[in-house]
């Protein structure tokens, strides 16, 4: 089997209405873009399907994380055409990669095509690729942007009417978040509750001012409540607040310092899929139980997430939304879902088709 075309498609696909913050927030909920440094809210900005065309006739695709990416998923993609089965080991297909999000940005779109698409050859799912999975379902949470306490509360309505079982919700210091939680718990008693600040409880004396408004409120988690590179101060927010702590980090050499400081009781990890699956091993094998970070992602990147968590054996609920929170999802069919849970596909790779008249509808020019 032999690479003979690249395709490479550019959109912009909208969030539903209300899915994101309440009227009058402005938070552009990224950090500005890693290769043009371009500065938007996360939805602005583009996102990218890949296509492996194989001389057989199977075609593998692949999704990055939106961004500015098209000059250099075209440089790569130039690199894989000729390319043979024996020229693409998995986990370390020739392309410039490393560890780090900057370097592995572009390189993990075309390994998950050719996860797909090697699955496709030899009959198999992802996961198997992956090494087999642990979990035959992925739990995932509800997702939401800063919003009023008001809506919050409608959020969490579609929430439980549509099967979830908790709710991760971006926030600040200042923002009404003791409000926000106790609507939620209004609406759904056992909801668990994951408060992603992005770092914005600051310090932490924030981090106890927003830990002691909460008092009374079980079954809460914070998300990288102060900076990420303060691991001390995870370390004395852990002996000093009684919500459990999670990291959200992007890199093996992020991990190992933090799991040797005992920093955190969970990890939200990215990265490419092996990669993914071996740092969600070894976190878990610490005593640390994972989830899948994504960043409201399209059809494509959502469902290579759903085979990298069933194989990591992520027990948390992942960040696996986007697909139902953008306008479309890309797939000819949706991924399936039942009881806040993702169903984990036994089909060939990644077990998706790419909708190609949703492609052509949302595809814009460079």
């Amino acid at each position: 089997m032999k690479i003979v075309d690249v395709r490479i498609h550019q959109l912009i696909v909208p969030m539903k209405p209300d899915t994101v913050h309440s009227e009058g927030v402005d938070d552009k909920l990224c950090a500005p873009d890693p290769i043009t440094g371009r500065s938007a809210n996360f939805w602005e900005f583009p996102k990218w399907i890949v296509e492996l065309v194989a001389d057989n006739g199977l075609i593998g695709l692949g999704e990055p994380r939106r961004g500015d990416l098209g000059g250099a998923l075209r440089k790569q993609a130039e690199m894989l055409i000729g390319k043979h089965l024996i020229d693409l080991p998995l986990g370390n297909l020739p392309l410039p990669h490393a560890d780090d999000y900057e370097s592995y940005i572009i390189y993990e779109a075309f390994e998950m095509a050719w996860y797909d698409l090697l699955g496709h050859h030899l009959g198999v799912p992802v996961w198997h690729l992956l090494g087999g999975k642990r979990i035959d379902r992925v739990p995932i949470d509800y997702w939401m942007g800063r919003c009023t306490p008001e809506a919050t509360a409608e959020r969490t309505r579609i929430a439980v009417d549509e099967g979830f079982q908790g709710v991760k919700m971006k926030c600040a210091l200042g923002d009404p978040i003791a409000e926000r939680v106790r609507a939620v718990r209004d609406v759904a008693p056992d909801f668990s509750v994951v408060l992603d600040p992005n770092e914005r409880f600051d310090d932490p004396a924030g981090a106890r001012q927003v830990s002691e408004s909460l008092e009374g409120i079980d079954d809460v988690l914070f998300e990288s409540p102060v900076p990420q590179d303060r691991l001390d101060w995870y370390v004395q927010l852990r002996e000093e607040i009684p919500q459990k702590i999670a990291l959200h980090l992007t890199s093996i050499q992020q991990l190992l310092p933090a799991i040797k400081a005992d920093a955190a009781d969970a990890y939200n990890l990215l990265g490419p899929l092996k990669s993914f699956v071996d740092w969600a091993t070894l976190a878990r094998q610490s005593g640390c139980p994972t989830w899948r970070g994504t960043g409201m992602d399209l059809g494509v990147r959502d469902m290579s997430s759903v085979h990298a968590a069933a194989a990591a054996g992520c027990v948390l609920p992942s960040d696996i939304i986007g697909h139902l929170l953008r306008e479309d999802d890309l797939l000819v069919k949706p991924i399936g879902f039942a009881e806040g849970a993702l169903i984990v596909p036994d089909t060939p790779g990644l077990g998706i088709e790419l909708d190609r008249d949703a492609l052509a509808r949302y595809r814009v020019e460079d």
